[in-house]
């Protein structure tokens, strides 16, 4: 499918992303500071933090100072989810380290 001149042009360009990657979040995070470049890694993360089974009952929203926003399909997995918090906050911590995600609110 692909030549030997094929795959180094590929190998090449994706050096090259990664290198932009990096310096899109060095700007990014210098603009924003490096809290918001932490809350916003933890809320990508959601699904992976919390497991296959809550993540196909909520979805992150927003993070606002440390406090993570969770939008949650039901009131019985609000519920659920209330009692787990301080387990997921503890996952968090070990994660992205402590004070990046400080409380959890399920709506």
């Amino acid at each position: 499918m692909y030549n030997n001149n094929s795959l180094v042009v590929l190998i090449l360009l994706y050096l090259g992303m990664k290198k932009i990657t990096s310096a899109v979040d060095r700007i990014v995070a210098r603009i924003a500071g490096k809290q918001a470049m932490l809350e916003y890694e933890a809320f990508r993360n959601w699904n992976t933090v919390v497991g296959e089974v809550i993540a196909q009952v909520s979805v992150p929203v927003k993070v606002i100072k440390g406090v993570l926003y969770v939008s949650v399909k039901s009131s019985t997995w609000r519920q659920e989810l209330s009692m787990q918090k301080p387990q997921i906050l503890k996952k968090f911590e070990t994660r992205f380290g402590q004070g990046v995600i400080t409380d959890i609110r399920f709506q």
